[in-house]
């Protein structure tokens, strides 16, 4: 953002630059010691004769003032295209941790099955149902397949 900033402040001052076309007068005189002085006032004293110039600035660079421009905007591009890598890659990593744990979770479930004599489902009511024989594989062939979608052939 400081880059936006600087750019925001040449183009002001440059802007300010431009407004600033008018002829400015200047006096310039010589004092008593062969001293030429240039001020914005006429010497202090009338003895001493003074010239007045007027100096015209130059018109503003509008090529450069248009470079500048690009420059900046190039640079918040520059910098929006960063954010939005950056924003990316965070969205990224926490799909790939979301994904991790999911996997975790699948690989501790089929541990459990295939660990497991048998399975109960439904063990704190009043009527827990038990699964062995056939049904325990089926539980396992289940719980083996979420593993190798949520993980991958790891």
């Amino acid at each position: 953002m400081n880059v936006i900033r600087m750019g925001a402040a040449i183009l002001l001052v440059m802007a300010l630059a431009s407004t600033g076309a008018r002829a400015d007068q200047v006096y310039r005189w010589v004092d008593a010691q062969g001293n030429v002085h240039y001020s914005q006032t006429p010497p202090p004293n009338a003895v001493t004769k003074a010239k007045r110039v007027d100096i015209v600035p130059q018109p503003a660079d509008i090529t450069g003032a248009k470079q500048q421009q690009q420059l900046v905007k190039s640079m918040a591009d520059a910098r929006q295209t960063e954010l939005q890598a950056a924003n990316a890659a965070k969205q990224q990593a926490e799909q790939n941790a979301q994904k991790q744990q999911a996997c975790e979770q699948a690989r501790k479930r089929l541990q459990g099955y295939m660990e497991a004599h048998r399975v109960i489902t439904h063990a704190n009511s009043k009527n827990p149902t038990y699964y062995t024989g056939d049904n325990l594989v089926k539980f396992r062939q289940q719980a083996q397949a979420e593993v190798d979608k949520l993980c991958g052939s790891n």
